[in-house]
């Protein structure tokens, strides 16, 4: 097994055999990583801050650069590191290690957050990437978006799919309380939505814990906003009837693979008004349907749909349920994170 081929097929990564390591190759992060998912895998050692980045914790980025470059100084060829591009520590060890270590370090960069705007960001974010030994995405059109905005070759590129956070807790017990549950801050299209349910029965309650965003929601009588955070927006996703993600066609990746997810975990039928990363989740007509972003109509129809087919709704909330278990918790996204690295220390 190598990254080629988990590059063609990531479920690969699942199957394969990693009885390969011998005692001086070296896995190391800024965070912790350690649970059950990483049970038969090589230690993942924490490297925190040292005492020199503590000395300059008021200075944020002063105090991460330091650590970044402790972390680098600290591994040598026989050490893969793993970065976590959703912090400023895990974009600081992709910079060092392409301007001042010339790439010498073997990264691996996941869950990068990176979407710049400005010529400036651009230029950096594009050396970030370059500075990594491989950068994972949550979706495949990603990696087509990324390579060719930022002119990277796809072999530094891999798509995992991402994972149900919720699924770290118990699960709940599988009700609906009758209404439609949607959520999320980013890249929302909440204006679309509320179109599509206007003038129906359908009871809608929205999630929104950025005012801005909140703000969007129309009132209207069947339209219930608010503002619920963990595990609150559990609770409510867990009693719909089935859930509903609306996504702005904007950037460069997507922004509600964890609602998808979690979705899944819910046993809930999911929409996901979505093209970029909806259908690597959904399997249309089978755990849901994915819609094209700003269809109303198309939306609508799909909403209406399953509002009023309970079987329908049952039917393909028990097979997201197995499809989540099968492949999108959160252990099974992380053991595959540290069998990345695994192969990439292969590659020393």
């Amino acid at each position: 097994m190598n990254i080629k081929e988990i590059q063609k097929d990531w479920k690969t990564l699942d199957n394969g055999n990693f009885d390969f390591f011998t005692k001086d190759l070296r896995l190391v992060s800024h965070q912790s990583l350690n649970g059950k998912f990483a049970e038969g895998l090589p230690p993942v050692e924490e490297m925190t801050r040292g005492h020199i980045s503590r000395m300059f914790s008021a200075i944020s980025i002063v105090s991460d650069i330091i650590w970044a470059f402790n972390i680098l100084w600290r591994s040598d060829k026989k050490t893969v590191i793993l970065a976590n591009g959703s912090s400023p520590i895990g974009n600081y060890l992709c910079l060092l290690n392409h301007f001042l270590f010339r790439g010498k370090h073997k990264i691996l960069f996941w869950d990068s957050h990176i979407e710049p705007k400005s010529r400036f960001k651009k230029y950096f974010a594009r050396r970030c990437f370059l500075g990594c030994s491989l950068a994972t995405f949550w979706s495949r059109k990603q990696i087509k978006n990324y390579a060719k905005y930022f002119n990277l070759p796809e072999t530094k590129l891999i798509f995992i799919p991402y994972k149900a956070n919720h699924s770290q807790w118990k699960p709940r017990k599988n009700i609906s309380l009758g209404y439609v549950f949607s959520g999320g801050n980013t890249k929302r299209d909440y204006k679309t939505l509320v179109d599509s349910v206007k003038n129906t029965d359908v009871r809608l309650i929205i999630s929104a814990t950025n005012p801005s965003v909140k703000a969007t929601i129309e009132d209207i009588p069947n339209v219930i906003p608010l503002a619920a955070t963990e595990p609150s927006f559990a609770k409510l996703m867990a009693s719909s009837k089935f859930v509903v993600i609306p996504m702005r066609s904007t950037g460069l990746k997507g922004a509600g693979e964890a609602n998808f997810c979690n979705a899944m975990w819910h046993g809930k039928p999911l929409i996901a008004m979505d093209d970029i990363s909806a259908e690597d989740y959904v399997v249309e007509g089978e755990t849901g349907y994915v819609t094209s972003p700003g269809n109303v109509e198309q939306l609508r129809k799909k909403i209406l749909e399953l509002w009023n087919d309970n079987e329908k709704c049952a039917y393909m909330g028990n097979n997201n349920r197995k499809l989540v278990n099968k492949y999108y918790t959160h252990d099974l996204c992380m053991r595959r994170i540290i069998r990345l690295a695994c192969l990439l220390i292969q590659e020393i």
